[in-house]
């Protein structure tokens, strides 16, 4: 199940990347509140820090979920 989560955010956040460099602005509009919220997040970072910025950003959060996984549990292995 975390693997599934885990590729599923990893997913998003490089989607969201992948836009952030074409420059692609998301549409606000949305019956979902969250989504709508989150939506805006993105396009004030796109305003407020530029595309690439926001693209790299999207991609660190993408790779540092992926980390965090791997070493999730990772400690508790290490000290038995």
């Amino acid at each position: 199940m975390k693997w599934i989560v885990t590729a599923f955010l990893a997913l998003v956040f490089a989607v969201l990347s992948f836009n952030a460099f074409i420059g692609n602005k998301l549409s606000t509009r949305s019956g979902n509140r969250i989504i709508g919220l989150l939506s805006e997040i993105y396009g004030w970072l796109m305003t407020t820090i530029g595309g690439i910025p926001t693209g790299i950003l999207f991609a660190v959060c993408a790779v540092g979920i992926v980390v965090a996984a791997v070493r999730d549990g990772r400690p508790a292995a290490e000290a038995e």
